[in-house]
């Protein structure tokens, strides 16, 4: 009886050995053969403190297997000089380094839509008959951002398998029969493979199901990497396996390069010339961090600009989707009061624009004292490069770039429409004060909270009880005066707060009414019921049910999951009213398909508490998630590039108007809303953005 050969694998661009070394570890049934770009092992071992012993154990000590150097992904028949087949090729996350050192967004989603199509047309080569199989792991939005199925397409593939990295590798990793998923089997994940536990609890964004045995998500540049976890993340991981599809074969496949077109007939790239066209082919796509200068800290400008000068000129003409939004706007500024504006020089050549306004040598760095300070002035619209407003905190400076900050009245002005609390975060204004008629000295105190402070506590100076009593007693120049929180806003909304203020112990105030309404932003085309409003109850429980103790009487009534909607009025002390202001539709770069928000008006008079906790689980529960809700990241990732640029992850619920009734008088406290719970901000900012692009283009 003739033995079955191993499954024989294939991984390409795998910078620390850590990828190929977790799959032999899994399954060491099967042949894993690892590649990489970098030249040599001396080389290797300089970008990753790690790969020294990740290839010790995978070449020589346990595994005895192969670790193949200078391959290059989109010419691997030539580059691993060998005739071998292989039943299945993997590229985990491809990535060209830093693309923030393009100034164009859509120009390196087009570059890595490029890389994977000529991935894809190279791995066919060297792809076993039959059941061969193409993988790669993108994140995020990259499968949208860089069209992978149409690369894949246009290169005679069909998509057979998409799973998350955090399931078994076993259903994606075998072939669809199942056969050989039965003749291997899963090895014990022993307590030495485990890595650093960042690498496997999700902290980069997403699970992997090989970092039990060892693999770890690292970045191009390798040790050469300064950033923190958040510019390595992965979030919503997705292995993608295709396979040849005969049928489509014979008219998808890439023919010979035409000497009269400029376009590559492999990725749909055109360029402004012949030699340009012939350079793209030799090396369609290399890295922005050159594996060469890895004894260097950054990549020179020549390098840089000799890269740029081979880049095409304009889209794929098949397609406009492999593109995303640029992260600036075309802003003037030539209205704006600029406080300081410096030139970068060499030394700080390709270093991020958040560390760079905070160095003690460099001007900005007078008005911007720590890292949040420089990220709040960047989210706020406050610093221009190169005379364009600069949203992106990671995007990286090159030399004689030109960085200016500018006063906080400039982002009104440029229709950002920042908020007070906004311009200053950490500082609580005092926007209203309703004294009493009937008790003297009484008066009920109308706060704008930020968000990260707490309502209620005496424990501790920095709650909003505790600093509106002193200011208080400051303003009114006694030595106590008792405060007491009317709203239990959450920690993490900012908004309007009503407290009551007094020389002496304050009971229940019975006079007193207040209905609060809160400015949302939602994901989804709400129904046209709900611009004359709608009713739902709150639930009697609250959400969070883990907390709630079992007692034997507790039953199917105590909590109703479901959330039913009335158009009846509903007493507002147990119940929320929503109504519709505003529907945006966005259609773009990074959609397949057509996604909108929603700015409602949710009111209620339950004081309770939690009522930005309450809100986005109705709203969940109907469907309509809160944008930036953590429980909504799916929703969340549909969204476009600008916009989570601005967001920053930051709900968009804000309490920015009260409705108080205080003894028998009624009166409406409000301030502006939050430009980001606002569709026509965002209408604005998309649009300018499209023109920007436009004029790129151009």
């Amino acid at each position: 009886m003739t033995e079955t050969p191993p499954l024989r694998l294939l991984t390409v661009g795998d910078g620390d050995i850590s990828f190929s070394l977790s799959l032999k570890r899994a399954y060491p049934a099967i042949s894993v053969t690892a590649s990489t770009l970098v030249e040599s092992p001396t080389e290797l071992c300089k970008l990753y403190n790690n790969a020294a012993e990740n290839s010790a154990e995978f070449v020589q000590n346990c595994w005895k297997e192969q670790i193949i150097y200078k391959v290059d992904a989109t010419n691997l028949k030539e580059t691993i000089h060998d005739d071998k087949k292989y039943d299945m090729i993997l590229f985990n996350h491809p990535h060209l380094g830093d693309s923030s050192l393009l100034q164009s967004e859509s120009l390196a989603a087009q570059r890595h839509h490029s890389l994977l199509a000529h991935y894809f047309h190279s791995a066919q080569d060297i792809l076993s008959d039959g059941q061969g199989r193409i993988h790669v792991c993108l994140s995020g939005n990259q499968p949208k951002t860089w069209n992978v199925m149409e690369a894949a397409t246009n290169c005679g593939l069909k998509c057979v398998s998409q799973e998350s990295t955090s399931c078994p590798i076993s259903k994606w990793l075998f072939p669809s029969n199942g056969d050989d998923c039965q003749n291997y089997h899963l090895a014990e994940a022993k307590s030495h493979y485990k890595p650093p536990r960042k690498f496997r609890n999700g902290k980069l964004g997403s699970k992997h199901f090989l970092a039990r045995y060892g693999y770890r998500h690292r970045r191009t540049e390798g040790d050469l990497f300064q950033g923190d976890a958040k510019e390595m993340n992965v979030q919503e991981s997705v292995n993608f396996v295709f396979a040849v599809d005969d049928e489509k074969t014979t008219c998808n496949l890439p023919v010979e390069m035409d000497v009269n077109t400029t376009t590559c007939n492999i990725c749909r790239m055109q360029f402004d010339s012949n030699e340009h066209l012939r350079a793209h082919l030799r090396t369609p796509a290399l890295p922005d961090v050159s594996y060469r200068s890895c004894r260097e800290e950054n990549p020179t400008k020549e390098d840089r600009d000799e890269k740029c000068s081979s880049l095409p000129t304009s889209a794929p003409s098949v397609s406009a989707k492999p593109t995303t939004m640029p992260t600036t706007e075309s802003i003037d500024i030539n209205d704006a009061t600029i406080l300081v504006e410096a030139t970068v020089e060499k030394k700080h050549d390709s270093k991020r624009l958040k560390n760079i306004c905070r160095q003690a040598d460099f001007p900005l760095s007078e008005y911007i004292k720590s890292k949040s300070q420089c990220e709040t002035a960047i989210k706020n619209g406050r610093v221009f490069v190169n005379r364009l407003v600069a949203f992106d905190t990671g995007r990286l400076l090159r030399e004689n770039d030109i960085v200016a900050l500018v006063k906080e009245e400039r982002n009104q002005a440029a229709g950002g429409g920042s908020n007070d609390q906004v311009a200053n975060a950490s500082v609580i204004k005092f926007v209203q004060e309703i004294a009493s008629t009937q008790t003297p000295g009484l008066s009920i105190v109308i706060a704008n909270k930020p968000v990260g402070v707490r309502c209620v506590g005496s424990f501790a100076s920095s709650t909003l009880e505790m600093k509106a009593q002193k200011h208080y007693e400051c303003y009114r120049g006694v030595e106590k005066l008792f405060c007491r929180p009317l709203t239990k806003l959450d920690t993490g909304c900012a908004g309007l707060c009503a407290l009551a203020i007094s020389p002496e112990p304050i009971p229940d105030l019975e006079s007193l009414n207040v209905c609060y309404n809160f400015t949302v932003l939602v994901h989804g085309q709400v129904p046209e019921t709900w611009k004359d409003g709608i009713y739902a109850k709150v639930p009697t429980k609250g959400v969070r049910q883990w907390k709630r103790q079992k007692t034997e009487d507790s039953g199917a009534d105590d909590h109703d999951s479901s959330t039913t909607l009335s158009t009846t009025a509903i007493d507002l002390d147990n119940a929320i009213f929503i109504n519709s202001l505003d529907v945006l539709s966005i259609s773009g770069a990074e959609q397949q398909d057509e996604h909108c928000i929603s700015t409602l008006s949710v009111s209620s008079c339950h004081d309770e508490g939690r009522m930005a906790n309450v809100i986005p689980y109705i709203l969940r529960k109907l469907g309509y998630p809160v944008v930036c809700d953590r429980f909504a990241k799916r929703e969340y990732s549909r969204l476009p590039r600008k916009m989570k640029n601005v967001l920053k992850q930051k709900i968009c619920i804000g309490l920015y108007s009260l409705d108080i009734e205080f003894e028998r008088v009624t009166q409406t406290v409000a301030t502006e809303a939050h430009k980001r719970t606002q569709c026509e901000f965002w209408r604005h900012s998309l649009e300018q953005v499209e023109q920007s692009k436009s004029s790129l283009q151009v």
